[in-house]
């Protein structure tokens, strides 16, 4: 490719070329349609700070390497059915106003798509891994559609922002700090889901139903200070963690029938009320439920129960629940014998 002396294209560009070397493109603007039908690679910087006007179309792109389209803007559909491997930094601080359609890709590096806004939607339907960073102070605005993602790497979505639903059937583990302090508009819906790791949603919040049926570990402090507005559905969940929801909120319904074991300080000035139900837990940590004030609460037979486990009153339940021999059941709170009663 010979440039001109000028950095300002227009029309519709067919470039025989399989690879774009690096820093070619630098500080372009493209006011037409970019169509490359043989290009394969892409190398380090080529496209930084350029602009999109018309569609972005490779189809038979590979591979974008380091900070590739750094600080680029497509207003046009970024169309590059082939593409399976983007490098670092790749498109950090990019902007997508249009659909993301990359249907092969696969892996995505760290820094990849640091502070990006995708206006349309991202559809990437083979993407599987997501390494940490990938995605951190990102906005998403349109449908995130990544059917197969089964990892999500450290800090990878870390300060996002997510308008549509987030739907991720095939999703299993989330790393440490994966969606720290980040904002679900939509449902999160994660059907596979097993583990949470540390700090992974702290500080996030969800105003759409938290749906993850199969989850059944959440490690320490992995949900302090977050918000739940919808449902929160986690019916085989069986494990929660020291802190692990301290300081949060639930507005709608909390489902966890299953759990078994709420590690010290779980819900900690979670300020739950009302119904407790957790017919199959046999054990409830120190400040558990601290500064909640539950007037009926189902439970299991012979559960350890620790200092302020339950919150308001909590040692007249351990109290009450051992003078009924630690049977399983629902116990309801009585105000003017300050006893909980045992529902025969």
């Amino acid at each position: 490719i010979e440039l001109p002396d000028y950095r300002y294209f227009k029309g519709i560009y067919l470039f025989p070329d399989e690879h774009i070397e690096p820093s070619i493109f630098t500080n372009i603007r493209f006011t037409g349609d970019f169509n490359c039908p043989n290009l394969t690679t892409i190398g380090d910087n080529a496209f930084r700070n350029s602009n999109f006007t018309g569609v972005f179309n490779c189809p038979n792109l590979q591979a974008v390497d380091y900070a590739a389209f750094y600080l680029s803007k497509f207003t046009g559909d970024f169309k590059c059915p082939n593409l399976t491997t983007i490098g670092g930094y790749a498109f950090e601080y990019s902007v997508f106003n249009g659909v993301f359609n990359c249907p092969n890709l696969q892996t995505v590096g760290n820094y990849a798509f640091r502070y990006s806004v995708f206006n349309g939607v991202f559809n990437c339907p083979n993407l599987t891994t997501v390494d940490y960073y990938a995605f951190k102070n990102s906005q998403f605005n349109g449908v995130f559609n990544c059917p197969n993602l089964t990892s999500v790497g450290n800090d990878a979505f870390e300060n996002s922002k997510f308008t549509g639903d987030f739907n991720c059937p095939n999703l299993q583990t989330v790393g440490i700090s994966a969606f720290r302090n980040s904002v679900f508009d939509g449902a999160f819906e994660c059907p596979n889901l097993q583990t949470v790791g540390n700090y992974a949603f702290r500080y996030s919040v969800f105003n759409g139903e938290f749906n993850c049926p199969n989850l059944q570990a959440v490690d320490y402090n992995a949900f302090l200070n977050s918000k739940f507005t919808g449902v929160f559905n986690c019916p085989n969940l069986t494990s929660v963690g020291y802190y692990a929801f301290r300081y949060s909120q639930f507005n709608g319904v909390f489902n966890c029938p299953n759990l078994t074991t709420v590690g010290y300080g779980a819900f900690e000035n979670s300020n739950f009320s009302g119904s407790l139900s957790l017919p199959a837990c046999t054990a409830v940590g120190n400040n558990a439920f601290r500064n909640s004030t539950f007037d009926t609460i189902t439970i299991g037979a012979n559960a350890t129960l620790g200092t302020s486990c339950i919150g308001a009153h909590s040692t007249e339940f351990i109290n009450d629940y051992a003078a009924n021999s630690k049977k399983a059941g629902t116990y309801v709170w009585d105000e003017g014998s300050g006893h909980w009663i045992y529902q025969t």
